[in-house]
């Protein structure tokens, strides 16, 4: 064989590897690198590890939730009280966007829609809330993408839980039945307690109160229940790094672990 042919063919040999290399890093580099911020699969969908930390953040003032009020943010890191609350927010931070994705789901099905405009309103007054003035870069990330369809489930499992109770009402015997548990709590200015007709108008308001608040939470973890078989907790990258950590002896980190998720009953 000419020594030009054999020049050739090493080259187009060399050429060659190199570029079943290349396609064979990018089979494997690409689903790896595009996971490497997914927290989850739910059907399929990423949910992103921003919307995990962003419910982490909402979840605490959000008054029909378990942690309302509960500021880990604040409070003592050291403390296993502070890690055992920071382990409970998280899971149920969780759960809850398993639940608006599945709420979101089912409003395409009934028709319950959250217009663009509505959601823009919801997004300015999202980064009104979080963002202090003139911090241009939390701003610009709040306003991002990924931050505005995190957003958008919030509006739209809004939207939802009020389709869902907008036609709810109590009975005479209801309200009874809900005096009899808190009337306690229903005193005057001097601090006595007010009889059932003293205090049927407030007894009323928050009878209808709580029963749409107690249709909502059996709404979620029927929710919760039905979706929990539909969630992945693994992902490329988590599979990637694990491989890494064991081919060079390294420990694995539970970060890296597949994400479990139970229904918290």
């Amino acid at each position: 064989m000419p020594a030009r042919l054999r020049a050739r063919r090493t080259v187009f040999i060399s050429v060659a590897s190199l570029l079943l290399l290349i396609l064979a890093a990018a089979i494997v580099g690409v689903p790896v690198a595009r996971s490497r911020d997914v927290a989850f699969y739910i059907n399929g969908s990423p949910v992103t590890e921003e919307h995990v930390s962003a419910m982490i953040v909402d979840l605490p003032f959000d008054a029909t939730s378990e942690f309302y009020n509960t500021r880990v943010d604040v409070a003592d890191p050291s403390d296993p009280k502070t890690q055992y609350l920071v382990v409970g927010l998280k899971t149920a931070s969780i759960q809850r966007l398993i639940v608006m994705h599945a709420q979101s789901e089912e409003s395409l099905r009934l028709g319950v829609v959250v217009s663009p405009s509505a959601i823009d309103a919801a997004v300015e007054a999202y980064v009104s809330d979080h963002a202090l003035p003139g911090d241009t870069v939390e701003t610009e990330r709040l306003r991002s993408p990924d931050m505005r369809s995190y957003i958008q489930l919030w509006a739209t499992s809004k939207a939802y839980e009020e389709s869902l109770t907008r036609d709810t009402a109590v009975s005479p015997d209801e309200i009874r039945e809900y005096f009899a548990t808190w009337g306690w709590n229903y005193t005057d200015a001097a601090g006595r307690q007010l009889t059932f007709e003293q205090a049927s108008t407030r007894l009323a308001v928050d009878a209808l109160a709580n029963k749409k608040f107690q249709l909502i939470l059996q709404n979620r973890a029927q929710s919760l229940k039905r979706e929990i078989i539909a969630v992945n907790g693994d992902t490329r990258y988590k599979q990637y790094m694990r491989w890494w950590d064991i081919m060079f002896g390294i420990e694995v980190p539970d970060s890296l672990q597949p994400l479990e998720v139970d229904t918290g009953s």
